[in-house]
């Protein structure tokens, strides 16, 4: 379901801002009424009602939250106690803010999974079911174990693809900033020269006119940036059609739609282990693992898997219906479901994918580094050859 967010006042006369979930805006002030809140003024919609952080704004790591608060749930310390201990440090006010939010709503009797849920994107989507899952079967501590050891998994992942993607971005950057202060820099003062000498010539005619391209029009990268900057904005909110345009596109492609293939499907199968695990009923299960897919294409093959299973068909058999879902997988749960042990099977389906999405990645940029290398040497040897080629035409000229 979609976010709203709303300012609202509580029984209190407190006001503050608050995101939660509805089939539409008036679905959504009727939960908040329920709760005993007053809708003061609609906020947002969607990506709108997350807020505009931007790019650099420091947010709550939630990954580091659920792996400090587990050990003290496991110690017995209750969970209001908890988040206090976790809330005491002045130099991080988001967590402190966030601690305070979850407190409060304790205070007033509400349970910790409607919390996180009133946090919107703050969470992932599994979040709160497994939360949930935990609190109404009486081992919060055990299930957010099992969640930790989930986002650890997945932090790992993410940190694995960006560390490994510094190197030929550095080397990308570097070489195209080498050739533009050779074409922008050395070239003129070699041409001014030339010309100085009364010499011309084809190569250097040429190199002049890369070289005023380049200093006359150099803007226009700065142009092309903000404009990869747009469409990157707009991809990621879920709701333009340049988004599903994106999506269906990728999955198709020969070797990046592998990674995007393999990502969301690990993705997929890792939520569903913990969710079923933890005891999560299996339409929920299959509803919260769906949310965390991040391509709409391969989401919405999957749209109708709660519907075959209201009709009584196995995981494996509902699933089967997706174009996105390899055989592979499917014979595994199938044999999961034969042998009780749906879960174990989910965990080692997700490891594969990972494994293969790392080693794609890895193989994928064993071939980016020297075809970056050879691009740039082939851009400056070719200014090299046509510098040589004027210098020769000089000697013959004199």
């Amino acid at each position: 379901m979609p976010l709203f967010k709303y300012k609202v006042s509580d029984a209190a006369g407190k006001v503050s801002e608050i995101l939660i979930e509805g089939d539409s805006q008036n679905d959504a002030a009727r939960r908040l009424q329920r709760r005993g809140m007053v809708p003061l003024a609609f906020l947002g919609e969607g990506a709108a009602a997350r807020g505009h952080q931007g790019f650099l704004k420091k947010g709550v790591d939630v990954v580091d939250f659920t792996d400090r608060l587990v050990p003290l749930l496991e110690a017995n310390i209750p969970l209001e106690r908890a988040l206090a201990i976790l809330g005491d440090e002045p130099d991080n006010p988001q967590l402190q803010k966030l601690v305070g939010d979850l407190r409060r709503g304790l205070h007033e009797g509400r349970r910790l999974s409607d919390l996180v849920k009133d946090q919107g994107s703050t969470f992932p989507a599994v979040y709160a079911g497994v939360v949930e899952a935990g609190e109404e079967a009486g081992a919060l501590p055990q299930v957010m174990g099992q969640l930790r050891n989930f986002m650890t998994t997945a932090a790992e992942l993410k940190s694995f693809i960006i560390s490994s993607s510094i190197y030929p971005g550095f080397i990308a950057v570097a070489g195209i900033a080498m050739l533009g202060f050779v074409l922008g820099v050395i070239v003129p003062k070699f041409a001014t020269s030339l010309a100085g000498a009364g010499i011309q010539s084809a190569a250097t005619d040429f190199l002049m006119a890369v070289s005023n391209f380049v200093r006359s029009y150099w803007w226009i990268s700065f142009i092309l940036v903000a404009l990869l900057i747009w469409m990157i904005s707009q991809i990621r909110r879920t709701d333009t059609g340049l988004r599903r345009w994106w999506d269906s596109l990728t999955v198709k492609l020969p070797i990046f739609g592998k990674l995007v293939l393999y990502s969301n499907l690990s993705r997929f199968a890792r939520t569903m282990a913990i969710l079923m695990r933890s005891g999560v009923p299996l339409l929920n299960t299959v509803s919260i693992a769906n949310r965390v897919i991040q391509n709409l294409t391969m989401r919405g093959s999957l749209d109708e898997v709660a519907g075959e299973l209201r009709q009584g068909q196995k995981i494996s058999g509902a699933l089967s219906k997706s174009n996105y879902i390899p055989s592979m997988m499917l014979r595994m749960i199938s044999v999961g479901e034969e042998t009780g042990n749906v879960e174990e099977m989910l965990d080692r389906v997700a490891d594969r994918y990972e494994n293969d999405l790392k080693k794609s990645i890895k193989r994928l940029l064993s071939l980016f580094e020297p075809l970056i290398i050879v691009f740039l040497g082939l851009g400056i040897g070719l200014v090299v050859l046509l510098m040589f080629t004027a210098i020769m035409d000089m000697q013959h000229a004199v």
